[in-house]
C-alpha cells in the first residue's frame, strides 16, 4: 500500500485556537481529542504546530473527513484553510476554504479517477493568484510554478530551483514552505509538533498499532505508479 497523508494548514491561526476548534469539531462528530504520548504507530495519532503564525492539523492515518475538518475549521476561524492530500503515494491535491466556502482547489492529474469533463479538470487546475490574495505575504510567482498538470510522460523536475522535491507527492512539502505552513513530522516520522489523540464517531479509540502494510506518516519516498524502474 502506498503512502495517504492528510492535513490542514491553517493561516493566521495560533495553535491555542485551532486546538479549541478541533475539539469543537470531534465533539460534532462523535469523537474527541486530547494530549497524549503516543508515536505515529498509534491509530489515533494527530500533531498540531504553529510556526510563522500559521499551523498545521496533521490528521490520524485513518480518518477520512479532511476536508470537512478543513471547512469546519476555517468557518469557526473565519480564515483561510488548505485542505491537503496525498493519494497512494501517487499525488498531491489541495482544497482551499476561506470563511467555510471553497475559493480554490488544485490537482496535478485532475483525471485519475477515471475519465471527467473539461470543465471538471479545469475546476481543478488552481489558481495562484487566487491564493495570494488570502495568504498574507504571499507572491503569485513563488507557487504558480506548482500549479501545473503533470506530464506523465515526463521526466520529474522541481519547480523551483530551491525545492526540496521534484514533482512527485512530496511537492506539497514544498509548496507548504511557500505558505510558511509547517508540516509537522520529520523524515523518520516523528512528530515536531505536540501530539494528540484524535478520535470521531467513524475513526474510535485504537490501542491496536498500525500493521506494517498500513498507511504510512512519514517521508517514505518511492516512483510514482507511472514510473516503471
Amino acid at each position: 500500500m502506498g503512502l495517504f497523508l492528510d492535513l490542514s494548514g491553517i493561516i493566521g491561526s495560533n495553535d491555542a485556537d485551532v486546538v479549541s476548534s478541533l475539539k469543537n469539531y470531534t465533539k460534532s462528530v462523535g469523537g474527541g481529542l486530547e494530549r497524549a504520548h503516543i508515536d505515529n504507530s498509534h491509530k489515533n495519532f494527530c500533531v498540531i504546530e504553529s510556526q510563522n503564525g500559521n499551523t498545521t492539523i496533521f490528521y490520524p492515518a485513518y480518518f477520512t473527513d479532511w476536508d470537512g475538518c478543513s471547512q469546519f475549521v476555517s468557518k469557526e476561524l473565519n480564515t483561510t484553510v488548505f485542505s491537503c492530500h496525498i493519494h497512494d503515494g501517487d499525488l498531491w491535491m489541495y482544497t482551499m476554504f476561506v470563511k467555510g466556502e471553497v475559493m480554490d482547489r488544485f490537482c496535478p492529474i485532475p483525471d485519475y479517477w477515471g475519465d471527467i469533463s473539461q470543465e471538471e479538470i479545469d475546476s481543478w487546475a488552481g489558481n495562484a493568484k487566487i491564493v495570494a490574495q488570502y495568504v498574507p505575504g504571499l507572491q503569485i510567482e513563488n507557487i504558480e510554478k506548482y500549479l501545473v498538470r503533470w506530464d506523465l510522460d515526463g521526466d520529474e523536475e522541481k519547480a523551483y530551483t530551491d525545492d526540496e522535491f521534484t514533482n512527485c507527492e512530496w511537492q506539497l512539502v514544498d509548496f507548504l514552505n511557500k505558505l510558511h505552513v509547517p508540516y509537522p513530522i520529520d523524515n523518520e516520522g516523528n512528530a515536531r509538533g505536540e501530539i494528540f489523540k484524535m478520535w470521531t464517531k467513524d475513526l474510535p479509540l485504537d490501542e491496536k498499532p498500525i500493521p506494517a502494510d498500513g498507511y504510512r506518516v512519514g517521508p517514505i519516498i518511492k516512483k510514482p505508479w507511472w514510473k516503471f524502474w
